[in-house]
Order: C-alpha cells, then sequence, then structure tokens
C-alpha cells in the first residue's frame, strides 16, 4: 500500500494506492495516524484501493477515532462498491463520513 499526499490549506488529501490487510496495515497505520495531529480535514481517496481486510478496518477506526478526539474532519472518498459492500456489512459505513 501506498499514500501520496496533498496538502489543501490547513488539511490534506490521501491518495491511497493498493491493499489495506494485515500485511499493510502497521505501515498504512504508521502513515495515516499522525496526519490527525497535522490537519485539520483529512480526505482519503480510495480510488486505487482494491481490498480492505479487518486488520485496515481497525486502522480505519483508529484514524477515525483520533480524529474525532480532536475534533478534526475526515471523510472517505471514491469507496468501490466491493469495499463499500465491506464497510456495510460490518456497520462502518454508519461510523465513517463516504461520500
Amino acid at each position: 500500500m501506498t499514500v501520496k499526499l496533498m496538502k489543501q490549506g490547513t488539511g490534506a488529501v490521501l491518495f491511497l494506492e493498493g491493499r489495506i490487510d494485515t500485511m499493510t496495515a502497521p505501515e498504512a497505520q504508521e502513515a495515516l495516524l499522525p496526519m490527525a495531529d497535522e490537519y485539520e480535514t483529512l480526505t482519503l481517496d480510495f480510488d486505487k484501493v482494491s481490498f480492505v481486510s479487518s486488520a485496515g478496518l481497525r486502522v480505519l477506526l483508529m484514524l477515525q477515532k483520533k480524529c474525532n478526539a480532536g475534533s478534526r474532519e475526515m471523510k472517505l472518498i471514491h469507496v468501490k462498491p466491493s469495499i463499500m459492500e465491506v464497510f456495510d456489512m460490518t456497520g462502518f459505513s454508519g461510523m465513517l463520513c463516504i461520500e
């Protein structure tokens, strides 16, 4: 999984690419969690994310909680139907802002 950052004022768009699974979740966590302290808004672009496992869901939940604790905003965009189905089945679609 790779993360590319594009700053937008006090926010950031994070372009994610690849799988967020057991193998890549630690690096995703290391890359994403500090962003919640640095930017007022985080937009995660899922256009090139091909798969999210339970380990990936855990990273997203941790990031959302960290954003909430810091009164910061996080949203996901360009989520593929197959990944949206995972979010719906696990209840994450009700916890995450998905556009």
